[in-house]
């Protein structure tokens, strides 16, 4: 079942989110600390509205995640500009390939629509390039500058 996060689903999404840590980063030590400072920062955006998020559960056991992180530019002289930004696409390995990551993927597309947002970014793993393309996600230069 695909349902929409609520606030009370913070825990969640952080122990989904070190679950896609500890995938993507084998053998590197995670700080005890994480999962709670990543259940403290999504109360506080799902609290605010600056994110919105999906869970996806089999049995009432929520295997997969989805979060939109929703940014809104200053006003341009043409009008609004709002984007959102897609993170913690996670689905736990034994539920892969079962249309689980679309269903999610879809669900914030979606979301975007209804609310009027310009576009949709991410980064991606090799992994999930070939999903994020089916769905029409398509490469574009971005220029960064690490501060640390």
């Amino acid at each position: 079942m695909l349902r929409r996060v609520v606030q009370d689903d913070a825990s969640t999404l952080a122990r989904l989110r070190q679950a896609m840590w500890e995938e993507m980063n084998p053998g590197e030590p995670v700080d005890p600390s994480f999962r709670e400072r990543t259940s403290v920062y999504w109360d506080a955006m799902l609290g605010d509205a600056g994110a919105a998020g999906w869970l996806v559960e089999v049995d009432g056991e929520p295997i997969g995640m989805v979060t939109l992180l929703l940014h809104h530019h200053p006003p341009l002289p043409w009008g609004e500009r709002r984007r959102g930004y897609v993170t913690g696409v996670y689905v736990a390995p034994e539920h892969r390939r079962q249309g689980h990551g679309r269903a999610l993927l879809q669900a914030a597309i979606a979301f975007g629509r209804e609310h009027g947002l310009q576009q949709l970014e991410l980064r991606t793993s090799e992994q999930g390039r070939l999903l994020y393309t089916a769905l029409g996600f398509t490469s574009h230069e971005l220029l960064m500058l690490k501060l640390d």
